[in-house]
């Protein structure tokens, strides 16, 4: 099995490229009109077995594009059988989800089915919204019009695993406040063994191996090493079970990331997130700053769109929480990746900001992080991450405390995929993404490896970078189960 990680990631894109231009240019509306039934029938049969060799996400979310947006209704409900084929990844999962509101029914019901039998947590909103309470709904249907009712009712029924009434009430509770359906992080998925025996056979230069199982997620309070911040949303420790997955071993350098931003502007948004503000600039907001020159310094000055965007570009992936997490904290489960106790030598923090020993108060750590934000001479605030090698994880992975901080692709409030596109103000829901590790203005209290920072997508700080994983694609797993992917914590 060939994974894109294995070769250039814009080399792989141009492969599907011209794929989908034959496919674009096939399903040209005119071309369909001019079909009659029986033809178009076999077209969408054949180009759904060409679709298949798409291996690029960015070209898998064009076709995503194409049944969102053709005109006739026929080709977009083929279409979602594609897209279908790549769940439960992050933009196949948002595509289904906005398909439910397809106004043509041939359409909108295959979306509501597929959404229930796959058990996509976050299309409950929507079927809900279609039908108010599930549990009011079975004992008052109300004035259903025709199928439409009862298919979302049976869609429902899949992704809440239950047809009883009282254990609805409790889920809907539970939605109702959480914005998630139920939590399975600890179920250990049975990938076949071929499966992760190529993916861990792979060579991925300058990333480490982390392996696949169990860890212990969050910490427990009185493990907390400092409770001056909020830290009551990484409490208490649960198991989560991970499949392998390789992470870069140093964050993502000014160098690296600078090349990115010269292909953007060469090449176009190829590889950016579909919900990006229009014409974004992805220069990080540090480039102009003589503190930030150092080509080799890890980049910061980004927000979540940049990091997304450049993750692709480079053939890897954000990180979630969870797998950030336990490639901080080692085999051995540490409140630090080098141990249990806080070492303000082993990290760039407040500590080293302000060049003193202790901090013994917020009111001194603030008005000293006033004197370095309005100090004019140039000091370096972001250090190599390679000063702290000999701090690294037990499994290699090096500067993960304290100098910056770095974007996951979890969502704050359900630690589920991030997909702005679903925001809900009211619930805070998919409002803000993690971020993990503290940056050179932290104290102790935000830089333990189960701390859960956040910030809004768009929103560019000089103590926010990157680094990257590369996964066993999530569509080549649910294709190998052949079942939904039950554990909530890999997607």
């Amino acid at each position: 099995m060939v994974y894109v990680s294995e070769i250039d990631s814009k080399e792989k894109y141009q492969n599907d490229l011209q794929l989908l231009i034959e496919v674009e240019n096939q399903l040209e509306p005119d071309n369909v009109e001019s079909l009659s039934s029986r033809e178009l029938n076999e077209l969408m049969d054949f180009i759904l077995i060409k679709l298949r060799d798409i291996e690029h996400p960015v070209a898998a979310e064009d076709v995503f594009g194409m049944t969102l947006g053709h005109p006739n209704s026929f080709v977009r409900s083929k279409l979602i059988d594609f897209v279908k084929e790549w769940l439960p990844y992050h933009s196949a999962v948002e595509t289904m989800i906005r398909l439910i509101t397809d106004p043509d029914d041939l359409v909108s019901f295959k979306a509501i089915e597929i959404s229930g039998s796959e058990r996509l947590q976050p299309a409950a909103g929507k079927l809900l919204n279609i039908i108010g309470s599930l549990s009011k709904s079975i004992e008052n249907p109300g004035k259903p019009v025709g199928f439409g009712a009862n298919i979302v009712i049976k869609s429902l029924f899949e992704l809440f695993g239950t047809e009883d009434v009282q254990e609805i009430k409790l889920i809907e509770e539970y939605y109702n406040k959480h914005g998630l359906v139920f939590n399975a992080d600890d179920f250990a998925e049975s990938i076949p063994q071929e499966i992760v025996e190529n993916f861990e056979r792979q060579k991925e230069e300058g990333m480490i191996l982390i392996p696949g199982g169990f860890f212990e997620f969050g910490i427990n309070p009185e493990d907390v090493p400092d409770q001056t911040f909020d830290w009551s949303d990484a409490s208490p420790k649960q198991k989560v079970w991970l499949p392998p997955f390789f992470i870069d071993k140093y964050p993502v350098t000014n160098e690296k990331y600078d090349l990115f931003v010269e292909d953007i502007k060469e090449n176009g948004h190829i590889f950016c997130h579909t919900f990006e503000p229009s014409e974004k600039e992805h220069k990080r907001n540090t480039y102009y700053d003589s503190r930030f020159y150092d080509a080799s310094l890890p980049v910061t000055g980004i927000d979540f769109y940049d990091a997304y965007a450049y993750s692709r570009w480079a053939g890897k992936e954000l990180p979630t929480e969870f797998q950030w997490e336990k490639a901080a904290k080692g085999e051995g489960n540490l409140i630090f990746p080098w141990g249990n106790t806080f070492n303000s030598a082993a990290c760039n923090s407040a500590y080293s900001l302000l060049g003193v020993e202790e901090i013994n108060d917020l009111t001194q750590w603030r008005d000293g992080l006033w004197k370095a934000y309005r100090e004019d001479e140039a000091q370096r605030l972001v250090k190599s991450a390679k000063e702290y090698e000999q701090f690294a994880s037990s499994y290699g992975v090096v500067g993960m405390t304290g100098n910056h901080w770095e974007w996951t692709r979890s969502e704050l409030m359900t630690k589920r995929a991030f997909i702005p596109a679903f925001e809900q103000k009211e619930k805070r829901l998919q409002s803000m993404a993690v971020l993990k590790g503290g940056s050179f203005t932290s104290l102790p209290g935000l830089m333990f490896s189960a701390f859960r920072g956040k910030d809004i997508p768009f929103c560019r700080h000089n103590e926010m970078g990157i680094r990257c994983v590369k996964n066993i694609p999530i569509q080549v797993i649910r294709k190998a189960l052949k079942q939904p992917i039950r554990n909530t914590a890999i997607y």
